[in-house]
């Protein structure tokens, strides 16, 4: 807490509000021996002025109308003698308020008079009166109290306070203050009340009160009595002023899967999320009012609190109940695709509409994981992709729409045939097709169902650019541009060339001659024949090897087809490693490949995809033969001619090392290693319900902090750390939490 500030100067105190200086009514103030005093002087009333120094006295007095009695020196802390002033021959009694005389003194005839006394302690008052012959008997009062707290001395109190707070008073002084409570449609006065600290300062529990200038009141007391500014009453409450505090932050929906809390709040607020108790994180609203605080994921169903503040400004706390994560497509989205993949929630039910009304797959994510992946009829470009996700009623969540990819315009050629142009190519079956020229739109057609187009233009000018689009269900392509050729067609129907072929075969224009290059050189030439086909007879070439392959009728020659030579026999995929219980088979199949196979002992046992990067998986947790570390299993892929390709080995890894540290309850993290393989770690409680995945270092150790979770407090008790990768659990270890 701030403290107030004192400027000593000469032994003496000055602080803001005149109170240890000099007045038009006071008196000079002096510094006690230890602590610093104040005095004033009223004629007719009880005047009350109070020192704001830290730690300071303040001396409050009553004199007499004529002032014919004073104490002059000597009322301060721990004095044990007062002199002053009074009339010459009159005898001065001395008592505590309300007490008899416990001493007298006689004035002199200069009018001074002195007194030993017993050591003055705070909160004590001295009564003087003096007797004798002639005139009326003259009074005084001196008191000695703390530093009389004002509203000054407060920190600010908001609508958002719930404790008051505040500096620069008396260390043992109580303060009590009273504020409004409702009680069904009544408002009640309820007191509460704290001690000033060591350091002076305090802190006193009140309950949110509405904004007013006079909401709060307060007092003060010292051993019981009650002291302060004075009225015609007696000593008087001060007021605390209520303002407006800072409102609640909004909040955007939590998921399970999320690692950071979104929202609004005040420019420059701190913002602070809490989970069982906890902080979990913290973040500054930056000057759009926007906030993002990182926090660790969290388990379906916690409550998170967030609040904002300013200064001591605390916020009411928005509740967020974390939510089932939002599901996701992650794999792509292009025309011809029959497989799609994603994640959701572990375990959640995922069901997947392709453009149709009801779903066309229904699948179940990974219950660790939460990948899933579902075969789908083959995906029409321009439609959309949208799955859901479900733990139970209620409990359902759909992600955005994924929009699928038109294929793309390939083989594009513009050959002038007579007095028009014919334009030919591929694209996506049902799209609309438009050729414009010079930004004018001179032809339009239908793509047919097997991705093929052709149209007729009224163009004949050798050379011009063609610009070719294709628009389906709202979608529209890259544009692909083209030049006009004199010319033939391209050699059509090209049969794949291996590296131990000697001829290449086709279609063509009959009559035409067909001539096939490698780097500009000719290597060997041959006549389509009436029926269309040609056969080239050309030298064996080696892998990777592009051949260009052109036909000419007369001047007009053709475009050239480029085919890349490919291996003799396909090279074997390669395979990923394979671990006890997991879900796929994975690996990379060979430039060619079209299908993927799994063989046990030579049998066929499963069929798998090629995804279009050359990524194969084969579903393989329901074989059992492959459920035993060590099992051996083969794998083969096979081109679009029926040709396999060299089989590739494997073996059935058991599940990788895994050490957990010993641990107790209470402990905030659970620990050990794991082996480089792997990704993830995650801990289980004795029921297998996952509580958190944690975080693995460079040098193999692993920690996953499971404070909060009541399940890590009961000594006894099981719980089982589980490793992953990409093809699932590939370790686990059950452990007991020890006392």
């Amino acid at each position: 807490m701030k403290k107030k500030a004192l400027l000593w100067v000469a032994g003496l105190a000055a602080t803001t509000g005149g109170a240890l200086g000099f007045t038009d009514n006071e008196t000079q103030v002096r510094a006690a021996e230890n602590n610093i005093i104040s005095q004033s002087v009223t004629p007719t009333e009880v005047s009350s002025t109070s020192s704001r120094g830290l730690f300071a006295e303040s001396v409050d007095s009553i004199l007499s109308e004529d002032r014919s009695l004073q104490i002059t020196e000597g009322f301060n802390l721990g004095s044990t003698s007062i002199s002053g002033v009074g009339t010459p021959g009159k005898e001065v009694s001395i008592s505590y308020l309300y007490q008899s005389a416990f001493v007298t003194t006689r004035v002199d005839d200069q009018g001074k008079w002195q007194a030993i006394i017993p050591r003055l302690e705070v909160g004590q008052a001295l009564f003087l009166i003096d007797s004798g012959i002639g005139g009326k008997p003259a009074f005084a009062i001196y008191e000695l109290w703390p530093s009389k707290l004002t509203e000054r001395n407060f920190d600010k109190v908001t609508t958002n306070t719930n404790t008051v707070t505040g500096s620069g008073g008396y260390p043992g002084v109580e303060l009590e203050v009273e504020f409004s409570v409702k009680v069904g449609n009544q408002l009640k006065m309820i007191k509460s009340s704290g001690i000033v600290d060591q350091d002076g300062n305090f802190e006193i529990p009140i309950v949110n009160q509405a904004v007013g200038d006079y909401a709060i009141s307060a007092q003060q007391k010292w051993n019981g009595a009650i002291f302060g500014e004075t009225g015609s009453t007696g000593y008087l409450n001060f007021f605390v002023k209520v303002v407006e505090g800072i409102e609640k932050p909004t909040v955007n929906a939590v998921s399970g899967k999320e690692t950071k809390v979104t929202g609004k709040g005040k420019q420059g607020a701190k913002v602070r999320v809490q989970a069982s108790g906890q902080e979990i994180g913290t973040a500054t609203v930056d000057q759009n009012g926007i906030f993002e605080v990182t926090i660790p994921a969290q388990k379906m169903g916690n409550e998170l609190q967030i609040t904002q503040e300013e200064d001591k400004d605390v916020s009411e706390s928005t509740k967020v109940i974390v939510e089932q994560e939002v599901p996701e497509v992650t794999s792509e989205l292009k025309e011809g695709m029959t497989t799609i993949s994603g994640t959701a929630s572990p375990g959640a039910d995922v069901a997947v509409w392709t453009g149709a009304v009801a779903p066309v797959a229904n699948v179940k994510s990974d219950v660790i994981t939460g990948q899933w992946t579902a075969t789908v009829p083959a995906l029409i470009g321009g439609n959309t992709v949208q799955v859901s996700a479900s733990l139970g009623l209620n409990q359902i969540k759909a992600s955005v729409r994924y929009g699928i990819e038109l294929g793309g315009i390939t083989e594009l050629r513009a050959i002038i045939s007579g007095e028009r142009v014919k334009v030919t190519g591929s694209g996506s079956p049902g799209a609309t097709l438009n050729v414009r020229a010079g930004g004018n739109l001179v032809g339009t057609t239908t793509v047919n169902d097997t991705g093929k187009f052709e149209l007729l233009i009224m163009r004949t000018v050798e050379g011009e650019k063609l610009s070719v689009s294709q628009t389906k269900n709202g979608l529209n392509s890259v544009v692909v541009e083209t030049l006009v050729l004199k010319g033939i067609d391209a050699p059509s129907n090209i049969d794949i060339v291996t590296a131990n072929s000697t001829k290449v075969s086709g279609k063509g224009k009959p009559g035409a001659t067909v001539s096939v290059k490698v780097n500009g050189q000719e290597i060997g030439t041959g006549q389509v024949k009436d029926d269309g086909s040609f056969e080239v007879t050309i030298p064996s070439q080696l892998e990777g090897t592009k051949l260009s392959i052109t036909q000419k009728d007369g001047g007009d020659e053709s475009a050239a087809v480029v085919v890349t030579v490919i291996s003799a026999q396909l090279t074997k995929p390669t395979i990923d490693d394979y671990y006890v219980n997991a879900a796929y088979i994975r690996g990379t199949a060979p430039a060619g490949a079209v299908r993927v196979t799994l063989t046990i002992d030579g049998k066929v046992t499963k069929i798998g995809t090629i995804s279009a990067d050359g990524k194969y998986m084969i579903y393989a947790n329901d074989v059992a033969a492959l459920k035993v570390a060590g099992a051996n299993f083969e794998i083969f892929v096979t081109d679009a001619n029926g040709q396999r390709s060299e089989v590739a080995m494997g073996t059935v890894k058991g599940l990788s090392s895994l050490v957990v540290n010993p641990y107790r309850a209470g402990q905030a993290n659970v620990t050990g290693t794991v082996e480089d393989n792997v990704e993830r770690i995650a801990v289980y409680d004795k029921a297998g319900t996952i509580l958190r995945y944690g975080q693995i270092n460079a040098d193999g150790t692993f920690r996953i902090y499971v404070s909060g979770f009541a399940a890590m407090q009961v000594a006894g008790d099981n719980f089982t750390v589980r490793a992953l990768n990409s093809t699932g659990i590939i370790a686990q270890a059950t452990a007991t939490i020890l006392p």
